[in-house]
This record gives C-alpha cells, structure tokens and sequence, in this order.
C-alpha cells in the first residue's frame, strides 16, 4: 500500500486502510472500498488530508468523474440500515411493510385497551391493574424487534389521536428503551415503563377546554394545568399504586436546576425513575401535533434538548437519549427547509441535532449552516 494526498485520489482506486472522521470515532469508508466520486466527496467534508490505497491501481480509475446513479444509492444505503428500504429485495420491503402494518394494529389494540382501563378506573367502576395494563403494554416491545428500532416506529404511530392515553404508551415505551440504555436490571428496566405509563395520569383531572385549547394559556390556565402531577400522585395512591410509580406522577415536570414544578426540588430529591419520565415525556410531547403547534422532528428536539444545557436533566441519562437517538435516524431520508430531499449521512458529535445531510451530489452540514434545518422526517416505505 502508499500513501497519498486527498487530491491525487482519483475513482477507482481501493482504500488499504480503514479512514475515519477527525474525532478518530466516525468510519467514513471501510478498508477495501473501491472509491467512487460520492465517496471521494464525503472524504472532502472531513478535510481528509492523505489516505493509504492499495498498490495495485486498477486500469481506468479515475478516467470518469461521473457520478453514478446507482453507486450513490448503494454508497448512501450501505447494508442493513434500519428504515431504508427503497432498494431493499422486494421480499425484505413486503416484510418491512408488513411488520409496520402489524405494529400498528397491535399498537391501536394497546392503545385502546389502556383508553378504556383508565376511564374505567375514572369512574370508579374498577381497581388499577398495574401488571395487566402494563403487560399490555410492553406486549409493544416485541421481542424479536431491537429496541433502536422503537423510535421508528412511534413515528408512525402519530396519526393516532394524541391524546394522554397515547402519550403515556409512547412515554412508557421510550422509558423502557432509555432505562435499557443505561443497562438497569430487568425489574428496574419494568419499573421505568410503569412510571412512564402512569405519569400524567393527573392530567385527566384538567378539564378538556384546558388541555385542548389552540392558543397560549392564561396565567389562571397555567396554574390549573401545573396541579396535574399532584393530581396524579392523589389518584395513583388512592388505588395502593407503587411509591415509585406515584413519584414519577408527582415529579416528572421536576428539574434538576430547581426550575421545575410543583415543588422545584434539585437533583438528589428527584427520584431516578422520574428523571427518566421527564426526558422521554418531553421527547414525545415536542414530536407529537399539539392543538397550538405542529410536531417537531427528533432532531429537532435533540437540538432543544442540546441548548438547554445538562443542568436541567440527568447528565449521564440525557446524554446517552441524545446520542442514540440521533444514531438511530442515520441514513433516513429527510427534507430540508429549503425544500431539498436527502439522508442524513453523518451525526455530529458536538451537535447532535444538526447532522449532516446528502441531498443529490450536494452535502450540507448543518452544523455550519444554521439557516437550514430538518423541517420532515420522510417515510420509509
């Protein structure tokens, strides 16, 4: 093998080495890929000064610049790249299409299972459940389906209503997936989906006019809406529900700094599980429609999550559901807000809200363009 300088790199040659981004983290091509002009491309991005190739140049490289259709397809779709299935096997795009429409179904039984459960116990016409609901539930999380993959999914699931009974399934969910990201026990691991369940069970008790309201609340609104996690703890310890999961109700709207509600309690006086609802509470209510704004996209959210600081939520917690939900929507397709279609082609680790995006032959760096964001989440299928 040699060495040589980026610009003398030409289409064709095959790499000897594997070639990383500069934080020595990010593989940008794996040793043994034959460059083509996408890649090259992707190399320029990252200021890729020398590379090592192999000896044996073969004939003809470097004799077209054109770019290949097809080549950048395959280069942008790699193998196996969750939720990109444009070129996938007719038979694998069938079973995609399938496990969707699968998950749904199941997702709408869950779903209406827990509506109906919940308003029973409104009512007084039932006791609380807790295992059942929430094996319902977790019935969600199929064992044959990797966890990254639940974020997918939970897109599309928002054109169910978003109403409390969804946002708690979806609240659940994600505290589950969270909570096995930083490796709890299995019964720790249960404990978080139930806190994540019940945790606005409080919002029940605000009247609809409230809650569904399109415009700005009132002060008297705010302080009506901001009685719900109280409201929650009363209803949950009236049916014997667990001191955990009665806390997470109680303080899921709490932060870290102190700046939260009802109580302002600061780190160590928040329980660790409702340190987890908050998170995953936020993350869903911002990437579902609300009667006064449109769903933001989760990288969206990431970014909201990045300027608010660490101080606000746990540290080790808040960093490992950024990172890693920003990992699981690498290479989806995307639209700009300039109107431009394309996948997300590298996350950026200092900003991990603002990937970079492949859109045709033209790469945007959003980290270095704040004029442009991730206005959609595109589908897949």
């Amino acid at each position: 093998m040699k060495q040589i300088a980026y610009e003398q790199l030409k289409p064709g040659m095959t790499t000897a080495e594997d070639i990383y981004a500069m934080n020595g983290q990010q593989l940008l091509v794996p040793k043994g890929t034959k460059l083509t002009p996408l890649k090259l491309q992707l190399m320029g991005v990252f200021s890729i000064r020398t590379v090592y190739i192999e000896d044996d140049i073969p004939e003809g490289a470097g004799a077209s610049e054109s770019v290949d259709k097809k080549s950048v397809v395959n280069d942008l779709r790699g193998s196996g790249i969750p939720g990109f299935t444009s070129n996938l096997p007719e038979p694998v795009r069938e079973a995609r299409i399938q496990e969707i429409k699968e998950y749904k179904k199941t997702y709408g039984e869950g779903l209406n299972y827990f509506q109906v459960a919940v308003n029973n116990l409104v009512a007084k016409n039932t006791d609380l459940n807790v295992d059942t609901i929430l094996n319902q539930t977790l019935s969600l999380l199929h064992p044959k389906r990797q966890n990254i993959s639940v974020l997918e999914m939970l897109l599309y699931m928002k054109e169910y209503d978003n109403s409390v009974y969804s946002h708690c399934i979806n609240t659940s969910l994600l505290c589950k997936m969270l909570a096995q990201w930083l490796e709890y026990s299995e019964d720790d691991c249960r404990m978080a989906a139930a806190c994540g369940l019940f945790h606005d069970m409080g919002q029940l008790a605000i009247p609809d006019e409230i809650i569904q309201k399109p415009g700005p609340l009132t002060p008297e609104e705010r302080k009506i809406v901001n009685t719900h996690p109280e409201k929650g703890y009363q209803m949950l310890e009236e049916y014997g529900v667990d001191e955990t999961v009665r806390l997470a109700a109680l303080m899921h709207h709490e932060k870290c700094d102190g700046s939260g509600y009802p109580r302002g309690l600061k780190d160590k006086e928040i329980d660790r599980f409702a340190k987890l609802v908050t998170i995953c509470d936020i993350y869903d209510a911002m990437t579902s429609d609300r009667p006064y704004r449109k769903a933001l996209t989760p990288f969206a959210v990431i970014e909201h999550f990045e300027n608010d600081g660490l101080s606000k939520f746990d540290t080790r917690a808040i960093l490992l559901f950024q990172e890693n939900t920003a990992n699981t929507y690498l290479n989806c397709p995307v639209r700009l807000s300039n109107g431009s279609v394309g996948y997300v082609v590298f996350i950026n680790r200092g900003r991990l809200g603002r990937p970079i995006v492949q859109c045709g032959n033209e790469f945007f760096d959003l980290s270095k363009r704040d004029d442009l964001t991730i206005s959609e989440m595109l589908a897949v299928v």
